[in-house]
This record gives structure tokens, sequence and C-alpha cells, in this order.
């Protein structure tokens, strides 16, 4: 598969996902944020009440309408990331 084959795989991917991204990050609230926070050594009790709160509101004020938005048309903007976090 090329790295433009894999843009277009991740435009079809992402096409009609801001409901299910919304359902599942907003089940998961600021706890799942601040577990990945924890992995960089931030507390998770510390993150909860702060960042973490603050993410879980900002993705219930987004609605799925802005994640459709934030990745529609996105795909080459994601082949170039994905190929410079392989170049060194």
């Amino acid at each position: 598969m090329t790295i433009q084959e894999a843009a277009q795989k991740w435009n079809r991917n992402t096409q009609g996902k801001a409901d299910k991204w919304y359902r599942n990050t907003t089940s998961a609230g600021g706890n799942a944020y601040c577990q990945g926070l924890a992995k960089l050594g931030i507390p998770v009790s510390a993150c909860l009440n702060g960042p973490g709160a603050h993410f879980a509101q900002g993705v219930q004020a987004a609605g799925p309408q802005a994640f459709q938005q934030g990745v529609a048309g996105k795909e080459q903007k994601w082949a170039q990331d994905f190929a410079a976090a392989f170049s060194g």
C-alpha cells in the first residue's frame, strides 16, 4: 500500500464516524484522556479535576459536527504527519 492509498483509506475511515467518535469519547469522559497523560507522568487524580474535566467539557461543547468538520479533507495532512513520524 502506498502512502496515497493509505491517505485515501484514512479519508474513507473517517467519513461518517462523527457520531461514533462522540459517543465513545463522551462515554469515556476525561478519564481516558487522563490515562493517556498518565503515561507522561501526570497523575490521573490531578488530571481529572483540571485538564480531564476541560477535555470532557470541550468534547460536549463541540459535538460530533465539529469532529467531522475537523477531519474532513485532511487526508494529505495525515499522510504527511504519518511519513514524518517515520523519518528521522
